[in-house]
């Protein structure tokens, strides 16, 4: 069942909606990278950390990793996420509606841009925050603000682990 609220320090899975799978990691290239994994095959809890410098974004740890305290979920230089330790680790900002689902984002002040979004390579979905807004065309309405945009963006069901 989904949760209606995010406690700091509690285990979590993120499952992407409407999948069995969740989130989980696989080595490449030395480096943990965050991608789904199967219910059956995998997936691994997640603890949500406040920034105590700033209590809108958060840290993501996940309880497991490859290599000893390595487990903070970190945005490379081209947008994929790996873990490393919380020194580098990257900051996250996210919302959470009704139905327990999450958005997440890295948080530079770029929400628009900076949307976890999946990857299919291989046959594995890999995670990144390459997800962005697409403008539309100008003949589709717009009931908010005149201009038709779409977000391209994957969405996470959060459970308790």
């Amino acid at each position: 069942m989904a949760v209606d609220e995010i406690v700091e320090g509690k285990e979590y899975y993120l499952y992407k909606v409407h999948t069995d799978k969740r989130l989980g990691y696989e080595v490449y290239s030395s480096w943990d990278y965050v991608r789904l994994a199967s219910h059956t095959g995998g997936g691994t809890p997640v603890v949500f950390e406040k920034d105590p410098t700033n209590s809108d974004q958060y840290y993501i740890r996940m309880t497991e990793c490859n290599y000893g305290g390595h487990n903070y979920l970190t945005r490379d230089s081209k947008g994929w996420i790996y873990l490393d330790k919380k020194a580098e680790a990257s900051r996250f900002c996210f919302f959470l509606d009704a139905w327990g689902r999450i958005k997440l984002w890295h948080y530079h002040g770029d929400e628009d841009n900076r949307n976890f979004k999946l990857h299919d390579r291989g046959g594995k979905n890999w995670s990144s925050t390459d997800g962005y807004k697409r403008y539309l065309r100008d003949d589709e309405p717009n009931t908010r603000t005149g201009e038709r945009v779409e977000i391209d963006r994957d969405l996470f069901e959060v459970k308790n682990a």
